[in-house]
């Protein structure tokens, strides 16, 4: 994943301020995914990754979900003249978007007592669905440019 949003980054890079910002979010959001499966895999068997690393990734998981949703989408659907496209890739992200809330809503508020059954497996389904994600977003990310080339401004 961290090699493909990398490549996405070179295709993209200097076309948008917006594109730029939105690519080095995710970029940040794999470092830290990548971060947790790697301390776990320092870590005795059904042993967590450190609590607080836990809750600034869900953080920054919602976060990312977020402003992809509710500043770059949405305004997106309102001006964009490829209306249908953009809706339907939208439409496509919508399990993504549940799976990133759901993490979120289980992991994102932990103490040392909280015993965590098959984080592991979480994680791992968690990241198959940011994988997903990515490629839809870089779909999008055409129909942005183009909508950015056609004279109109992101909020």
């Amino acid at each position: 994943m961290l090699k493909r949003t990398a490549q996405t980054q070179a295709q993209w890079r200097g076309k948008s301020q917006h594109i730029d910002n939105w690519l080095e979010t995710r970029k940040q959001l794999l470092v830290e995914y990548c971060q947790l499966i790697g301390q776990k895999q320092d870590k005795i068997p059904n042993q967590l990754p450190d609590i607080e690393m836990i809750g600034h990734f869900c953080n920054h998981l919602v976060d990312y979900v977020s402003t992809g949703h509710f500043r770059i989408f949405d305004q997106m659907t309102q001006d964009c003249q490829n209306y249908q496209r953009v809706q339907l890739l939208i439409e496509e992200l919508a399990p993504t978007t549940d799976a990133a809330l759901d993490f979120y809503d289980r992991f994102s508020i932990l103490n040392e007592q909280v015993p965590l059954i098959d984080f592991d497996h979480e994680l791992n389904q968690l990241g198959e669905k940011l994988e997903l994600r990515f490629s839809i977003e870089d779909q999008l990310l055409k129909e942005l440019y183009q909508y950015i080339v056609n004279g109109m401004q992101l909020a």
